[in-house]
């Protein structure tokens, strides 16, 4: 087996492919060295016969850096704080006036499923409805106000 130096210059390609792969757009340098190490750990663990070296090292740097990605996620703040602001308040108050646009069987499927938290089947018993009705009159709804929505901004 050569040389983990000749290793890590062989696959340097590799590594930039699961990058782009990923959609990391910032810290390169960090999943740069989460995707070395990996390799460095699948060079020391590789067992010839379980398969080539390559597709071994691929899924060992893939699998490291998407472990990276996820731990980076829990790392945002989830107070309220952080998700409240003044622009988001305006945004709420614009979806709130397209959502009363919407016809009243959509607005009511919208206001029980989002504001007051209820389960599709418990807007079915809510308002005499089937739970497959409300899915689809919520689906309907969705649609309607996306389409409302970016229209009216």
């Amino acid at each position: 087996m050569p040389s983990f130096e000749e290793i890590a210059e062989a696959y340097q390609p590799m590594i930039s492919s699961i990058l782009r792969k990923t959609f990391i757009y910032k810290d390169h340098e960090t999943f740069r060295q989460v995707a070395m190490i990996a390799l460095w750990k699948a060079s020391m663990n590789y067992e010839e016969s379980k398969g080539s070296f390559a597709g071994y090292a691929y899924r060992c740097m893939y699998g490291s850096v998407l472990d990276e990605l996820k731990k980076s996620f829990k790392d945002v703040p989830m107070e309220d704080s952080y998700f409240i602001s003044i622009e988001a308040e305006a945004v709420s108050e614009q979806i709130k006036l397209v959502i009363n646009s919407l016809p009243l069987p959509y607005q009511q499927v919208l206001y029980l499923s989002y504001f007051h938290g209820l389960t599709a089947e418990e807007i079915a018993t809510a308002i005499g409805l089937s739970t497959a009705g409300v899915k689809k009159r919520k689906k309907k709804a969705l649609s309607q106000l996306r389409e409302l929505y970016f229209n009216h901004s």
